[in-house]
């Protein structure tokens, strides 16, 4: 989560990456909604998507987890139950969107709770929360 959010500091994009059971990163994901002209290209549905096709499925193995900047919205929280993952760790939490739309009129949590006939998902919410707060704090218009 460290590099994510280092990363996030230095380019000012949401980042997200897909981890296997050996806490190794197989792919991360930059949201590039604006470059891809692409209103689903955000952090977490690219890395899905890079992970996929690296290992050639759709679904992904057991023990493969997402780790994000910030909550996933319900459209990546969609998409992280379709694809298998065990697990979400995020990061920050709308608290501290600052001049971010508030996509979170659905919660990550209820997303993944209603997902739960398709496939259920573990999830831990604002890891490191203070060192990534601070860089949404900072950046306030």
């Amino acid at each position: 989560m460290s590099e994510l959010i280092q990363k996030q500091w230095s380019t000012h994009s949401v980042y997200a990456a897909i981890v296997n059971k050996e806490m190794e990163i197989v792919t991360i994901g930059q949201t590039t909604i604006h470059e891809n002209n692409d209103p689903t290209a955000h952090a977490e549905v690219n890395a899905i998507r890079a992970a996929c096709k690296f290992l050639k499925t759709d679904i992904l193995p057991t023990a493969y987890w997402l780790y994000s900047t910030f909550e996933p919205c319900p459209l990546c929280s969609s998409a992280i139950i379709w694809s298998g993952l065990d697990g979400v760790v995020y990061a920050n939490d709308p608290r501290f969107r600052r001049t971010l739309p508030n996509w979170s009129f659905i919660k990550c949590k209820d997303v993944l709770k209603q997902g739960t006939d398709i496939h259920q998902v573990n999830l831990i919410k604002n890891f490191m929360l203070d060192d990534i707060k601070r860089y949404f704090i900072r950046h306030q218009k």
